[in-house]
């Protein structure tokens, strides 16, 4: 896990203040049943940092952690959806880290959970959750390319992960974006769609959004991954896109004043 992500999850307060509880509270009314707040006695115990951590490549980087702050945007006011990155999903309780070390639980590079407490969390614990992840999303990186083409989709299918999307930033493969569902226990391929602006993505029917490749403008890169929402026709934007938007804003309200005290020191001279 590198540090930057390591930043994402902190650990978690074990301590409930009164807001949370009334936070429990209305979670309980929006879906139905309890939420589990506290991290549970295995997720304590469970090992949440890997011994030797693989480093990311830029690419590798900046693909989770904008899909990762557009999401936890997108979901700010729901209490019951976790947006999860660079975690582990220990889905094995017999899993020991000592006994049998070649077993570890996989990590996503991105995963979403719905019906389950938006809190820190040291890992993801399917058994205490109560259910596993309904969508991850991994990126493929040059050391570990058939871990995350073979190995970890049929752990996935395995676990019963409704979702799983994959995406290839280096495009020596095709398709360079690709999502799958689980049907009877394995992943069928899910078809693409063309968006808007000539966009082709692909759409995930448990987040209700569309994962795509578009055009990154000035960044240095020649694509970004992106979600799309078909519900409002938008690019969901991340924080640096927001920050730049508003930044934009305030030139134009900075020249538009500039403008119109030219425009009065003008009046006043022609009437003199």
């Amino acid at each position: 896990m590198t540090e930057a992500m390591q930043n994402l999850t902190r650990k978690p307060d074990v301590s409930m203040s009164a807001g949370r509880r009334a936070s429990e509270e209305r979670a309980r009314a929006a879906n139905g049943a309890a939420l589990r707040w506290t991290p549970g006695p295995d997720e304590l115990r469970l090992p949440h940092t890997e011994p030797n951590p693989v480093s990311q490549n830029i690419h590798q980087f900046v693909a989770v952690v904008d899909c990762f702050d557009s999401l936890r945007r997108h979901w700010r006011d729901r209490l019951d959806v976790f947006v999860g990155s660079d975690q582990f999903v220990h889905w094995d309780p017999a899993y020991h880290s000592r006994r049998n070390p070649t077993n570890a639980p996989p990590s996503p590079d991105l995963y979403v959970a719905f019906g389950v407490a938006k809190r820190q969390r040291l890992s993801y614990v399917v058994w205490e959750e109560g259910k596993p992840p309904d969508f991850v999303l991994e990126i493929v990186s040059p050391s570990s390319k058939r871990r995350d083409r073979v190995e970890k989709p049929a752990l996935y299918a395995k676990m019963g992960v409704p979702e799983f999307f994959l995406y290839d930033p280096e495009r020596k493969r095709t398709p360079v974006l690709s999502g799958f569902e689980l049907q009877d226990g394995n992943y069928v391929p899910l078809p693409g769609e063309m968006l808007t602006e000539g966009v082709v993505g692909v759409r995930s029917k448990m987040l209700g959004l569309c994962l795509c490749i578009r055009s990154a403008g000035a960044d240095i890169f020649d694509g970004a991954l992106s979600w799309y929402d078909p519900a409002t026709g938008e690019f969901l934007r991340t924080s640096q896109e927001l920050a730049e938007g508003e930044r934009q804003a305030e030139a134009r309200a900075e020249a538009s004043e500039a403008r119109v005290a030219e425009l009065e020191a003008l009046i006043e001279k022609m009437r003199r």
